[in-house]
């Protein structure tokens, strides 16, 4: 699988951060060959078309379709690029995680290593204008680079992505909240790293020194589900993308996600998605939507 890498230097001093259009960045990977990078990627899309295949979804692409791809998210793409007129806006966590000293900052917004929701939104073109008038700002500075740049450029971004979320947050009624829920944050960062670990809620409530009744009132605060529905949509989210994307058997899948016998692991499967882990993998293969 390719994996396309953040270009740092690509404006000479180090940026972890970029934005432009399909015209300014012809190059961008809309690719139909399953790929994925190592960066955090919002594509805004003034006029758009066909599908993108991204972890597990198949969304539409059309007109004030704003998609949101966290790293090392796999995905496909089937779209005629002749017919789009789109932005772009790629980040590396770093750029600002380490300036607000908040490791947390990408798993406090919801569109981002979400496994439970759609991953896009339709604006209104109210809320796309705004957006325009900041991207033209972010373009500008970019262009001329001084030596204070890098901090108003973080400030746009950073309202750019708190504006996101609540947009993001209404439309699928979820809590816009980023400043507080500390406990909820920590508990879907341990889940996207840890989650081949551990299946037991009991694991995620000691790691963070919470009872079980505190931390499941702390996520459905913020996600709106329980403590276990969470963990069991992160797990099947995992098992799902090895019967996509990889080769391994069943037996090496159920090894890797801590399942001590390959039979645990299809009872589970099946109890979830309605079919068995091999049924799920023909079904891909053979064309049919198991999305």
């Amino acid at each position: 699988m390719k994996l396309f890498q953040f270009s740092k230097n690509k404006y000479g001093a180090e940026l972890l951060m970029d934005i432009g259009t399909n015209t300014s960045i012809p190059n961008y990977f809309f690719e139909s060959e399953l790929h994925n990078t190592d960066f955090f990627e919002i594509v805004f899309f003034t006029t758009g078309n066909g599908i993108l295949e991204l972890d597990q979804q198949k969304i539409e692409i059309s007109d004030n379709t704003v998609v949101f791809i966290s790293p090392f998210q796999r995905r496909k793409w089937f779209v005629n690029k002749s017919e789009i007129n789109c932005h772009f806006l790629f980040f590396q966590d770093g750029f600002l995680s380490k300036f607000f000293s908040d490791k947390l900052f990408s798993y406090r917004l919801q569109f981002f290593f979400n496994k439970t929701k759609p991953l896009f939104i339709k604006v209104d073109n109210v809320f796309w204008l705004q957006l325009r008038v900041i991207f033209e700002e972010l373009i500008a500075e970019i262009k001329e680079l001084r030596s204070d740049s890098e901090h108003i450029i973080r400030s746009l971004l950073y309202f750019i992505l708190i504006k996101l979320n609540r947009e993001y947050s209404d439309n699928y009624q979820l809590s816009a909240e980023t400043e507080t829920n500390f406990i909820a944050f920590k508990f879907k960062q341990l889940l996207q790293n840890e989650i081949t670990k551990s299946r037991n809620v009991d694991y995620y409530a000691r790691r963070l020194q919470v009872s079980r009744v505190t931390l499941n009132r702390c996520v459905k605060a913020q996600f709106g589900i329980a403590v276990s529905e969470m963990i069991n949509e992160f797990l099947i989210f995992e098992i799902k993308s090895h019967l996509l994307y990889s080769n391994f058997s069943i037996k090496e899948i159920a090894g890797l996600l801590d399942f001590s016998e390959a039979h645990h692991l299809t009872r589970y499967f099946k109890r979830s998605a309605g079919l068995s882990p091999t049924d799920f993998r023909v079904a891909y293969q053979n064309g049919s939507s198991v999305f």
